[in-house]
C-alpha cells in the first residue's frame, strides 16, 4: 500500500497538469461532486493557473508588453502558458522560450519583426538579475606594459556572469529608450549585438557589435589575443572601458595583475 499512494499522488498530479493545459485527462473524476461541476472546478483552478504565470511573464517582458499592448501580449502569454507547462513549483525560471512562441505567430512576427529579439534580450536580463552584480576592478594601470609585441599573448578574465547575444535588430538600444521612457527615431532592421550584466548601479544592457560580442565570448573561453581578428582587437579599448574584464594574464613576468 505504502508504494502505492506516491504513485496515485503522481498519476493525480499529472492528470490536473494535463487538465490545466486542456489536454485530455482524468482529474475530474478525482473531484468531490459540490454546486460546480468537476469540469467548472477545473476551469477556475485553470484560470487563475494562467493568470499567475502570464503576471510572471509581464513581469520577465515588461518591454515586450509596452510594445505590443496589453491585450496582444495576454494572448500571447497564455498560448505560451498552454504551450509550456510549469515543470516545478518554483516559478522564478518560468518564461524561457518566449522569443519562439513569438516566433511560430507568422502575422505577429509580419506586424513586429523586432519582438522575437527583443524577448531574447529580455529574458537575459532576467538571467542576468538573478545573480550578485558584478563589480569589475580591472587594473588599467597595467594597460602602459601591453606592447604590440606582447598584445597577441594576452588573456583577458571576464568578469562573470555576462550575457551577450547578436539580434537582427537594434533591441539594446530599444530596450534602454522603453525603460527610461526616452523614445527616439531609431532603424528597427539595423542589426544590433547586446551585452547584458547586472551591476551595482543597475543593469548594463550595452548596444555593440558583433565584433564586441565575438571578442568577448573568445575571452569566456580563455583564448588568447592572438586569436582575436583586427575587428575584435580595435573593439577591445571600448569593452575594457565599460570594465567588462577583471584581469589580465600575460604580462612580463612579476607585471602582471595578480
Amino acid at each position: 500500500m505504502g508504494s502505492q499512494q506516491p504513485n496515485r499522488l503522481h498519476q493525480l498530479q499529472q492528470d490536473f497538469a494535463e487538465a490545466l493545459h486542456y489536454r485530455p485527462s482524468a482529474a475530474s473524476q478525482a473531484i468531490a461532486t459540490s454546486q460546480f461541476s468537476p469540469e467548472q472546478l477545473i476551469q477556475i483552478y485553470r484560470n487563475n493557473f494562467i493568470i499567475s504565470l502570464s503576471e510572471v511573464l509581464e513581469a520577465t517582458y515588461p518591454c515586450c508588453q509596452a510594445v505590443v499592448g496589453d491585450e496582444c501580449f495576454a494572448q500571447l502569454a497564455r498560448q505560451h502558458v498552454l504551450a509550456h507547462p510549469l515543470g516545478e513549483g518554483n516559478v522564478t525560471d518560468y518564461g524561457d522560450g518566449l522569443c519562439d512562441t513569438i516566433s511560430s505567430q507568422p502575422a505577429l512576427v509580419e506586424a513586429v519583426p523586432y519582438l522575437a529579439d527583443l524577448a531574447r534580450l529580455e529574458w537575459l536580463v532576467d538571467r542576468a538579475s538573478q545573480h550578485v552584480p558584478v563589480s569589475s576592478h580591472f587594473p588599467f594601470e597595467q594597460l602602459a606594459l601591453i606592447t604590440e609585441d606582447n598584445l597577441g599573448q594576452l588573456v583577458l578574465d571576464v568578469a562573470e556572469p555576462v550575457y551577450s547575444f547578436d539580434a537582427q535588430h537594434p533591441v539594446a538600444s530599444l530596450w534602454q529608450m522603453i525603460t527610461h521612457n526616452q523614445i527616439e527615431q531609431i532603424d528597427l532592421s539595423q542589426p544590433e549585438s547586446a551585452i547584458i550584466q547586472h551591476r551595482p548601479q543597475g543593469m548594463l544592457v550595452l548596444a555593440t557589435t558583433p565584433p564586441a560580442t565575438a571578442l568577448l565570448r573568445l575571452c569566456q573561453q580563455g583564448q588568447p589575443l592572438a586569436e582575436a581578428d583586427d575587428a575584435m582587437v580595435a573593439i577591445l579599448g571600448e569593452l575594457i572601458q565599460q570594465q567588462l574584464f577583471s584581469r589580465i594574464h600575460g604580462l612580463p613576468e612579476g607585471e602582471c595583475a595578480c
